[in-house]
């Protein structure tokens, strides 16, 4: 079977260009040129046969339809009768995981009441990694806190779970993972969390022609993706995916392990134009059915679909978490009084972020990371990740400087950019005549979460806005903890200049773009669910090598990887809290029971309930997306 490079011309090409003005993400070095093939192998006559259609109905119509397809099936009477087997296991881990949990509580509250009993304090710690701010040492309130109303939501996943899914991988239940088609992978880049790495070029007129996600970006610094996910039985494979909006042109970079690249692009028709992806089967596209373009162009699309999952859940998802949270959660307490209403307003949004933040990077037996030369790896099926806690810990701290942070023009020191309170994708869509609305939905839900965290962060900060009326925050107090925390955080200096409602309705709001990554990232958890790759980039290869290889080979990545998802990917309804924490919940801030003044408590109590009316409002109309309703307002997962 010939190359496709065999028979085409090869020349270079500079990355698309604005000719005017160019969306302020769209940073693109003057060197990153790439092989693609000469303009005359495009056919413009058949343009118009395989044009994707990205309006808004289109991407809600095929994100709805890929995240209902149902997980793999393999042979249920199989499954069934081994799960009746191995069930005991599971209900014995569960068993022992309980009891680990209630011995943990037990000492915990000793400890708590000890340190009451002998007035010794315990806060928590920050520590500085690569540069970046995170949880050292939760305080013992935190982690009581979360130990009893968040512990016992990891008791399935990890127990009787992971034990339904190995029953499924051992009887083959994760063979038939899905090759889906062109426009709902196009679909699922653009409606997902790995939306925020498109860069979008525009026209003269300032209409949107081009896009690019570049992973380039990711593999800069000093611990490069490739470098950590290029292991044995994990890899990334893809480096740019560049789409004309106008022509639907469509292509992908693929790296292979000697740091091969090459250009990939969509044929003029797609092999499997079935609307459903479930008909693109290893019994449909055979090697012998389909040109060695649409080979090359089906395996690559196969990577594509584990560098979504893997992007989300290790790059374009981690900033959340980190840095800025983390400093709130820890530097609060100090400076913010308990009776106060900042602090009232805070506690919610912060509530379980530092013990989940020092969990989440953890390398221990129930924890997500693992150690290098860690045997457990091989056999606890939710440590999927391909690199170790420490080279995830550098690359998180990468991508949060990168995300707060700016080169001083004076000075050259690093400091916070007040571009990022809100992020640039969210004030290019507030500008009045931005065209951007549409092109990524998923930015667009998450823009108008911000608009109604604005509103409510604008009401508190100033009032009812009339010259009588009296502010609601304390403006001394947030002022105060503003400057403690520029003051006790290196990585973020000069956070005092950024706008104080920004900056409170960026920290309100970055706690549902935690929860909404991690509600999609479960939605589409599905039949082509992969975390990454399970082999290597080979060029005479099929998309089944990629997507249905072998027992031990890419379906137990596959095992691993949904697994993973089902232990740490969704948030899980406390039996504690009772929905309680919940972003919509009523009661999230205690009915304001800690702010002394009955006056300013009714007006917290309306605020608080035009924000319940918007958010409502906006889960009615992103349901399909991500509701925001079953979102909770904070870190805790």
């Amino acid at each position: 079977m010939s190359s496709i490079c065999d028979s085409e011309a090869i020349h270079l090409v500079a990355p698309h260009t604005c000719a005017s003005r160019t969306h302020s993400s769209c940073r693109l070095s003057p060197a990153s040129y790439r092989l693609s093939p000469a303009p005359s192998t495009l056919h413009p006559q058949s343009i118009n046969k395989r044009r994707i259609d990205i309006s808004y109905r289109a991407l809600k119509k095929r994100f709805i339809r890929v995240t209902q397809m149902g997980p793999p099936q393999g042979s249920p009477w199989k499954e069934w009768s081994l799960y009746v087997l191995v069930a005991p296991v599971g209900v014995w881990l569960a068993v022992l995981m309980s009891l680990v949990i209630l011995m943990v509580t037990a000492l915990q509250a000793v400890e708590w009441v000890l340190r009451y009993v002998t007035m010794l304090g315990s806060r928590t710690t920050l520590r500085t990694y690569m540069g970046c701010t995170f949880t050292a040492l939760p305080s013992n309130d935190d982690r009581l806190d979360f130990v009893i109303c968040r512990g016992p939501t990891y008791i399935y996943g990890h127990t009787i779970g992971a034990v339904k899914n190995f029953c499924k991988w051992a009887t083959g239940g994760f063979k038939e993972l899905t090759l889906l088609s062109d426009a709902e992978v196009l679909s699922l880049l653009m409606t997902s969390p790995i939306a925020r790495m498109w860069k979008v070029t525009y026209s003269r007129e300032g209409r949107p022609v081009s896009m690019v996600l570049d992973m380039g970006d990711v593999t800069k610094g000093d611990v490069k993706a490739t470098d950590i996910s290029l292991g044995k039985g994990h890899y990334l494979c893809v480096e740019r995916i560049d789409f004309d909006i106008e022509t639907s042109d469509l292509s992908v970079t693929l790296v292979d392990s000697d740091g091969l690249a090459r250009v990939v692009h969509r044929p003029m028709e797609e092999m499997c134009a079935s609307p459903m992806a479930s008909a693109c089967s290893s019994s449909s596209i055979s090697s012998a059915d389909v040109s060695d373009e649409e080979r090359l162009w089906n395996m690559a699309k196969a990577h594509l679909q584990g560098l979504i999952m893997w992007s989300i859940v290790s790059w374009s998802h981690n900033w959340v978490h980190f840095n800025l949270l983390d400093s709130a959660a820890a530097l609060t307490p100090d400076v913010v009084p308990k009776r106060s209403v900042l602090r009232a307003l805070l506690t919610p949004h912060l509530r379980f972020t530092p013990t989940i933040n020092t969990a989440g990077p953890a390398d221990g037996i129930l924890n997500p990371q693992h150690a290098e030369d860690d045997t457990l790896k091989k056999f606890l099926p939710w440590k999927v990740q391909g690199q170790t806690a420490q080279q995830f810990l550098a690359k998180v701290a990468e991508n949060c400087l990168q995300h707060y942070l700016k080169a001083d023009e004076t000075t050259g020191e690093k400091i916070v950019d007040p571009v990022a309170f809100p992020p640039e994708f969210v004030t290019d869509r507030l500008e009045p005549d931005n065209k951007l609305q549409g092109l990524l939905p998923y930015l667009d839900f998450l823009t108008e979460v911000y608009k109604a965290m604005e509103v409510y962060a604008q009401n508190l900060w100033v009032g009812e806005g009339s010259p009588h009326s009296e502010r609601i925050i304390e403006h001394d107090i947030f002022m105060q903890w503003v400057r403690h925390i520029e003051q006790s955080v290196g990585s973020l200096k000069g956070l005092s200049k950024v706008d104080p409602v920004k900056l409170l309705a960026t920290l309100l709001w970055t706690t549902v773009v935690h929860g909404a990554d991690h509600d999609v990232c479960g939605r589409i958890n599905t039949k082509w669910m992969m975390f990454g790759s399970a082999v290597p980039v080979d060029w005479d290869g099929e998309w089944q090598d990629v997507l249905k290889g072998s027992l031990f080979g890419t379906q137990l990545h596959a095992f691993r990887s949904s697994t993973f998802i089902s232990c740490f990917g969704g948030y899980k309804n406390s039996w504690f809290t009772k929905g309680a924490d919940l972003l919509v919940s009523p009661g999230l801030y205690n009915d304001w029971n800690s702010v002394p003044c009955e006056q300013t408590r009714c007006r917290l109590r309306a605020h608080h309930g035009t924000l319940l009316a918007s958010l409502h409002g906006i889960s009615k109309k992103w349901g399909w997306l991500s509701d925001v309703a079953g979102l909770p307002a904070s870190v805790s997962f």
